[in-house]
């Protein structure tokens, strides 16, 4: 298991965010983002109940999109980041307070919020029985951990192995499959109550990313930040499309391996008991 220093040297600078790129294609690629998080929001409010004005902290929250619709709705939201570049645009473009560093070094107030939630978190940290004690920690009774993991147990992993993209190494630490994730959760003190093997942003991405490396937004971006050097305009714009039209078109596959139990992510939400 790699130290924390070492870990955190796995990150290339702006990983799965970025203020530099900016025009149309930014901003589609923003409205999409949008409209895919729109999963997540649904399981989130469903997991607040009642309670219109829930508190609700997101841990690796990134750049804060996903806090910045909750709000819309009306929930106090937070959230928790190590970039202190991603937290700036948190506050400039979604008015999201973020505390910039790990979960345990925010020193929460014990049963601080309603729901705590953990979208591909898991897997980067190398104590999960750590972050899950400490979510219990500031979790109000009765409150709801809402987390998601890459799933090792997936069609997709048993079908590209070594060259699944929800494997991200070296950056996933451990993985999951669905009983592992739901075993610890148990044993932290949570009771699960909804496992869901599909969600709109992540699934069908995973399965094209896996197919054609080359295409996939993210890593092209990595890629070419570290070698200081953008794609062309015209070129960008024809991978977009491209990898649009894939996963698009790899939704029918991706939805009959979660309706099978074998989807390419496990997303949980549990209560404290």
């Amino acid at each position: 298991m790699p130290e924390s220093d070492e870990v955190a040297s796995f990150y290339p600078h702006e990983y799965w965010w970025s203020k530099s790129r900016q025009g149309l294609l930014t901003k589609l690629e923003a409205a999409y983002r949008r409209l895919a998080l729109r999963d997540h929001v649904s399981f989130i409010r469903r997991a607040a109940g009642a309670n219109a004005s829930a508190e609700i902290l997101d841990v690796g929250c990134g750049s804060g999109t996903l806090l910045g619709l909750l709000k819309n709705l009306g929930f106090h939201v937070r959230g928790v980041d190590f970039s202190a570049e991603a937290a700036k645009i948190a506050a400039a473009e979604n008015g999201v307070n973020v505390f910039v560093g790990s979960l345990e070094q925010a020193s929460f107030p014990a049963a601080s919020f309603d729901v705590v939630t953990l979208f591909h978190v898991m897997e980067h940290v190398t104590d999960p029985r750590r972050v899950l004690e400490e979510v219990f920690r500031i979790l109000r009774p009765g409150g709801a951990i809402v987390l998601q993991v890459p799933n090792i147990d997936s069609w997709q992993f048993r079908m590209f192995g070594a060259r699944w993209y929800g494997l991200d190494i070296p950056r996933h630490v451990i993985d999951y499959s669905k009983d592992g994730i739901l075993r610890l959760l148990n044993e932290t003190g949570f009771k699960p109550r909804r496992v869901r093997h599909f969600n709109l942003r992540d699934n069908a991405p995973a399965f094209v990313s896996s197919l054609f490396p080359s295409l996939d937004p993210i890593s092209r971006a990595v890629r070419a930040r570290s070698r200081k050097a953008r794609e062309a305009a015209v070129t960008s714009w024809v991978k977009h499309v491209t990898y649009l039209m894939l996963v698009v078109s790899a939704y029918p596959a991706v939805i009959a391996e979660s309706a099978v139990g074998r989807g390419a992510t496990v997303m949980i939400e549990a209560r404290k008991t």
